[in-house]
């Protein structure tokens, strides 16, 4: 069997496999952002965050609480890498909460954010690189075909970048010593496999997100420093599920690295 049909089927296994304790080892972590947000920004539920123009009917959003969305945006952070830990510990330790928190492991999460920013400065790095050169191609070849096809294949490669050196955030989250060039090098017999999996995860969130946003969303003119700008605003059933979409994401996103994790450094079979 193909190992990037075995990663795929594995990684989905494992997220729908275990929804239950997915949701009580992250969802309530990952709400107290929202309520942050909610709570110092209360006309988001009844729409008086945003302000309307009775004669152009453009919308400006000038009157939401910095401070309260800047306190939600630290929140957010800590609270992701505290269960993106938490979940990888859940997956390769069989951790589980001790209460309505996971665990919090302070020294686990430093190293984890620390990685994710070494992992961030590479892709930035990478990119920018890349970008040049897509640019120059672009420049000479003048065809909007090719540009978006090259930006595509940017987006990709960047991500098939990110799987292959990630393997030092799984490691970092149940407290081992992983370097880039351990990840780079461990994943190298499968780096062609492993696009598969890549490719799959981002067009089924893509197809879903849009589909979200075509049945549910509605666009309204804002007012902005660069002038009028069309801002697509969802439901309450939309953002429910927009809101699902992503939390079943990230969780498919974390789950490949720590399948391959598993797979490669630790020498686990993939069901």
């Amino acid at each position: 069997m193909d190992y990037g049909y075995q990663l795929l089927r594995h990684v989905v296994i494992q997220v729908f496999g275990n929804l239950g304790p997915a949701a009580r080892i992250t969802l309530v972590l990952l709400a107290v952002p929202l309520v942050i947000v909610l709570v110092t920004n209360p006309g988001l539920l009844t729409g008086d965050s945003f302000l309307i123009d009775a004669e152009t009917g453009q919308a400006s959003f000038s009157v939401l609480g910095v401070w309260g969305l800047v306190l939600g945006l630290i929140a957010g952070l800590v609270c992701w890498l505290w269960a993106a830990v938490a979940w990888h510990r859940f997956v390769l330790l069989e951790e589980y909460p001790s209460g309505l928190f996971p665990n919090w492991r302070g020294s686990n999460i430093a190293n984890y954010f620390g990685n994710a920013i070494l992992i961030g400065l590479i892709m930035s790095g990478a990119g920018f690189g890349i970008a040049i050169v897509i640019g120059i191609i672009v420049a000479v070849l003048q065809s909007p075909a090719v540009a978006i096809a090259l930006g595509v294949g940017l987006i990709f490669g960047l991500s098939w970048i990110a799987t292959r050196i990630g393997l030092i955030l799984p490691a970092a989250a149940i407290g081992e010593t992983l370097g880039i060039g351990e990840s780079w090098r461990a994943t190298a017999p499968v780096s062609g496999q492993i696009v598969l999996p890549i490719i799959v995860i981002a067009l089924a969130s893509t197809i879903l997100n849009q589909g979200i946003i075509a049945a549910f969303g509605t666009a309204i003119p804002i007012e902005t420093p660069f002038g009028t700008q069309q801002q697509v605003t969802l439901s309450m059933v939309g953002v429910v599920l927009s809101i699902a979409v992503g939390w079943v994401q990230m969780l498919v996103n974390l789950a490949l690295m720590t399948t391959l994790y598993g797979n490669l450094i630790e020498g686990r079979q993939l069901n």
